[in-house]
């Protein structure tokens, strides 16, 4: 199953981003620092999806999971 969230790593911010929810291993909110000079920072979900490695979205944990659910209904 497919689910849309919003990327948030720096190349590809606000863009679109569709995972497979089958190849989903763990997820992970936290803060991450974005410019240490200016000490901007910013709340992420990293999705980690081996062997493509960890995904920057802005959707909570909870909100994924209520998709997943959504669509198993």
């Amino acid at each position: 199953m497919f689910v849309q969230l919003t990327n948030m790593s720096v190349q590809h911010r606000s863009r679109p981003i569709v995972l497979n929810t089958s190849m989903i291993v763990s997820m992970m909110r936290t803060t991450v620092i974005r410019d240490e000079a200016t000490g901007s920072s910013e709340v992420v979900t990293y999705v980690f999806m081996p062997p493509h490695g960890t995904w920057e979205v802005n959707e909570s944990v909870e909100e994924i999971l209520a998709l997943i659910g959504q669509a198993h209904s």
